[in-house]
């Protein structure tokens, strides 16, 4: 900061689009987008230069269905990943909460699971879900990032049951890992336990 406030970018009312939150914003191939929506459908639309409006006379697009939340778009080999979550986010041992994907060779859609159906029908492949035993809710993944050899890492939060009690939300660090035919996945489904960091020279 200090940071300035530039007034609103768009409104639910004037989107017809209820829950207008968990907003992502990708620049693409010299446009910016907002990716936005909650439980009502995810949907897209083009913003201004500076980034900061909607441009004039942009339609939006649905992207997907009415049962995810939280998306996020990365783009990997020709490929744009749309991640979202699903099922109830806050609930402690009772959340059911988890991350999903879609995806498109265009930033538009449509993304597809590995069958090719669409998430504006609520299809999906899974990305990560609670073990049931330690981890309960995992999901709302908030970015992918690549370390400096390569690896994929994704944060997220979790509740987390430890000595018999299930605390507030934690952070969470999973690294990403990817099939053959180029799906992402976190290890067994499940967030992991494991020892191993990400690795940055600088």
């Amino acid at each position: 900061g200090p940071f300035t406030d530039r007034g609103v970018v768009l409104m639910s009312q004037e989107m017809n689009v209820s829950c207008s939150i968990d907003q992502f914003f990708i620049r693409d191939n010299g446009k910016n987008y907002l990716i936005w929506g909650s439980y009502h459908g995810i949907y897209m639309i083009q913003l201004t230069e500076d980034g900061l409006r909607v441009m004039p006379g942009a339609q939006k697009t649905q992207l997907v269905g009415g049962l995810t939340e939280a998306s996020y778009v990365y783009k990997r080999d020709g490929y744009y990943y749309l991640f979202a979550s699903i099922n109830n986010c806050c609930d402690g041992e009772r959340s059911r909460y988890k991350v999903v994907v879609g995806r498109s060779q265009d930033l538009l859609g449509p993304y597809l699971d590995k069958s090719g159906k669409d998430m504006i029908n609520n299809a999906w492949e899974l990305v990560l879900e609670g073990d049931g035993q330690k981890f309960f809710g995992p999901g709302h993944n908030s970015i992918i990032v690549q370390d400096d050899a390569g690896t994929d890492w994704m944060i997220y939060h979790s509740y987390v049951k430890e000595n018999g009690e299930v605390g507030g939300r934690l952070g969470m660090l999973d690294r990403v890992l990817w099939t053959e035919d180029g799906w992402p996945y976190i290890k067994n489904c499940v967030p992991s336990t494991s020892d191993f960091l990400p690795v940055f020279n600088n």
